[in-house]
C-alpha cells in the first residue's frame, strides 16, 4: 500500500473512532467518557507506528513515553473539572485547562530523565 493510501486509511479510521465516541457520548455520557479515557489514541498510534516502521523498540519507547505523559494530562482534567464547577465559560475553561496542561507538560519534559526521552 502506498504511503498516501495508508495515510488516508489512518485518517479515516481515526476520524471514525473519534466521531463514533462523540456520538455515543451524546446518548450515554458515562460510557462515552469511559471509551474516550481508554488508550484509543495510543492504540491507534502504536498500530500505525509499528505497521509503518516494524520497529518494536520504537513502539516500546513510545508506550513508555505515554505512561509518563499521563501526569500532565491529569492536570488538564483537574483544572477542567474545577472550572466546570465554578461555571466558567466553556471556551475559557478549555483554554485555561490546556495552558495548565502545557505548563505541566513543560515541567514534565524538563525533569524527564534523558533515558526516558
Amino acid at each position: 500500500m502506498s504511503s498516501t493510501a495508508f495515510f488516508i486509511v489512518k485518517v479515516t479510521v481515526s476520524a471514525l473512532i473519534i466521531a463514533g465516541v462523540s456520538e455515543l457520548a451524546k446518548r450515554m455520557p458515562s460510557l462515552g467518557g469511559l471509551i474516550a479515557a481508554m488508550p484509543l489514541t495510543t492504540l491507534l498510534v502504536l498500530i500505525w507506528l509499528y505497521a509503518e516502521t516494524g520497529d518494536y523498540q520504537l513502539a516500546h519507547t513510545f508506550t513508555r513515553s505515554v505512561l509518563f505523559a499521563i501526569v500532565p494530562t491529569v492536570f488538564f482534567f483537574i483544572t477542567a473539572l474545577y472550572l466546570f464547577k465554578r461555571g466558567t465559560s466553556f471556551i475559557i475553561l478549555l483554554l485555561v485547562s490546556f495552558v495548565v496542561f502545557l505548563g505541566a507538560a513543560a515541567v514534565h519534559q524538563w525533569f524527564l530523565p534523558d533515558k526516558l526521552r
